[in-house]
């Protein structure tokens, strides 16, 4: 299946049976060599907003505006 996330923390999951070499169900298999269901599927942080800070009015006086650098990373 697929990732439960595509960044920090995610996990996969997969059905994992019992069967004969006729594809039935069968229930003598070795419970110790069971394979796993479930892993993680870390792929990195989350994105997240990088600002920087703001800069000089554009107006001594009035309605003037300030901005700033905001980027989203990774």
């Amino acid at each position: 299946f697929q990732c439960s996330s595509t960044c920090a923390g995610g996990f996969q999951r997969r059905v994992v049976v019992c069967q004969d070499e006729n594809g039935y169900t069968a229930n003598n298999c070795d419970e110790k060599s069971k394979p796993m269901e479930q892993r993680s599927c870390e792929s990195g942080p989350c994105p997240q907003w990088v600002y920087g800070n703001w800069g000089e009015c554009t107006k001594p006086c009035g309605a003037g505006t300030r901005t700033r650098l905001v980027v989203c990373q990774r």
